[in-house]
Formats: structure tokens, C-alpha cells, sequence
């Protein structure tokens, strides 16, 4: 898949589960300075800066007379268009068994 995959192309690759999707929305809904976001196995996603690339969802989301389903749609479609990026194999990632083999 291309380093420019969207959200959606990933999750219908069945690379990214759509419940993984509801996860990152929730997280956003809870704290929308949630930047760093796992999602799926492989891939990391600045939930922030998907929702305020966005051309509408910013504005959903603060709208006081927005009710809740607009702003999980409002968020679901930003971080749907947004383009996650691969998680590095960094140390942290690994397990002790892992680091102990090095």
C-alpha cells in the first residue's frame, strides 16, 4: 500500500479495522488535543491534525447546537480523509524478549 494511503483506503485494505476507527474517535471525543493516536497494528495518527485539515469538522465540533452523532460523523469523515503514518520499530516498540536478542 503507498506511504499515501488515507485512513479509508487502509481500513478497506483490511489493514486497519473499522473498529479501531470508532476507537480513534473516541479518543479524539474524550480529548481533542489527542495527537499521537495507535491505530491498528502498524500505524500512528495525529487525530488533531486530521480533524483540523479538515474543511467542516473543526466547525461541527465546537458547534454548541451540533448534537452528538453530527460530531462522531464530522470526526469520523476527517480521520477517514487523513493519512496515517507507518509506527517506527523504535525500542519502545519492543518487547524485553526482543531487546535482550540484540
Amino acid at each position: 500500500m503507498s506511504v499515501e494511503a488515507t485512513l479509508w483506503d487502509l481500513v478497506t485494505a483490511e489493514r486497519i479495522a473499522i473498529e479501531d476507527v470508532g476507537a480513534a474517535i473516541d479518543a479524539y471525543l474524550a480529548e481533542p488535543t489527542t495527537q499521537d493516536h495507535s491505530i491498528g497494528p502498524d500505524h500512528v495518527l495525529d487525530l488533531a491534525a486530521a480533524v483540523a485539515a479538515h474543511p467542516s469538522a473543526p466547525a461541527i465540533v465546537v458547534d454548541a447546537e451540533a448534537n452528538e452523532p453530527s460530531r462522531r460523523m464530522a470526526v469520523r469523515a476527517a480521520l477517514l480523509m487523513s493519512r496515517p503514518t507507518t509506527r517506527s520499530n523504535s525500542d519502545e516498540d519492543r518487547t524485553d524478549d526482543q531487546l535482550s536478542t540484540q
